[in-house]
């Protein structure tokens, strides 16, 4: 219990930073929930055990005697508002909560301060996937995708491209998808043989599935048809139905359908076909490309010239050198 009169109206207070809170002082902030169980109390009363983070650190925090509705309502990765007070336990600071929701768009919170985003403007992103949209030719593979695209715009530059490992951030599908376009294009002033028509269409589209696989943009979880379904199938299913609403039926729908089946390369991997057309394998390679280099430059760029990299184990578990080359 809270003693002493130190509180005041926790909802007057003016808003500070993790770093700011003090033993018995009140305190209001907002915050990334970077770590959240639930746990019992030894009157075998609920409670929240959270680690919450901003830009300032990261603070242990405790909130007693929740309701059902609170275990369901909070997750990792949220952002939330709370009020409360500090409180010395073990000779550490730690937050007990006596309010917390989660924020809205009324907060006006700056999202870079509690998340990665891409190190690309999703304007830019939306120029450059727009121009690609707007260099295919073919009038079928035309249609489908800037009609799929448009339909998904707003989430699809927001969405990150996975809930981990390679582009897990704002924007992380817009960045992955206009960087594969980039790649397609040097490849196909080397291999006159790509159809880019095809190869382009097939790469914006590629993980459209994503924006219905994943819940949301700032703490993705997987939604029960993204478990039961999966990205790959659910873009399927959305080109043969904006294939059928635009009165298209020829065999680029099906080219198209069968790089979003195949492009991931292997039927372990999670593809219900393997590549069985150029396009396809060429797709395939380029998301593997960008994917993997995604994952090493964050690596990378976390270290000093000299030192090697902490162990990717999506890449085989390897440390990579940050050499320092002139």
């Amino acid at each position: 219990m809270k003693g002493d009169g130190f509180m005041n109206d926790l909802f007057n207070l003016e808003v500070k930073k993790v770093r700011d809170v003090r033993n018995k002082e009140s305190i209001s902030l907002y915050a990334k929930i970077e770590n959240l169980n639930v746990q019992q109390a030894a009157n075998q009363t609920d409670f929240l055990n959270l680690l919450l983070a901003d830009e300032t650190g990261c603070i242990y925090a405790k909130k007693w005697n929740i309701s059902e509705e609170e275990k369901k309502h909070f997750n990792n990765g949220q952002l939330v508002y709370v009020t409360g007070y500090g409180n010395e336990y073990n000779n550490k600071t730690q937050l007990i909560i006596e309010n917390m929701r989660l924020t809205t768009d009324e907060d006006e919170i700056d999202l870079n301060l509690f998340y990665q985003s891409s190190p690309i403007p999703k304007e830019s992103l939306d120029q450059n996937i727009s121009s690609y949209i707007e260099a295919i030719n073919n009038p079928s593979l035309k249609n489908i995708t800037k009609s799929l695209y448009k339909k998904y715009k707003d989430e699809f530059l927001v969405f990150p491209a996975a809930s981990k490992n390679h582009h897990a951030y704002i924007s992380g599908l817009a960045h992955h998808v206009s960087t594969m376009l980039d790649v397609a294009k040097s490849l196909g002033n080397c291999y006159k043989e790509i159809n880019l028509d095809l190869l382009y269409s097939g790469i914006i589209l590629h993980d459209l599935g994503k924006v219905i696989e994943l819940s949301d943009y700032l703490a993705p979880e997987y939604t029960k048809v993204g478990k039961l379904i999966g990205h790959i199938n659910i873009c399927f299913e959305e080109i043969k139905l904006i294939a059928n609403e635009l009165r298209i039926d020829n065999e680029e729908v099906m080219l198209l359908q069968h790089l979003i089946l195949s492009h991931h390369g292997y039927l372990e991997y999670g593809s219900p076909k393997r590549p069985s057309i150029l396009e396809a394998e060429v797709l395939h390679q380029i998301d593997m490309i960008d994917s993997r280099m995604n994952m090493m430059m964050q690596e990378l760029n976390e270290i000093e010239n000299n030192e090697f990299t902490k162990r990717i184990y999506p890449l085989e578990g390897r440390a990579f050198y940050k050499h320092h080359i002139e």
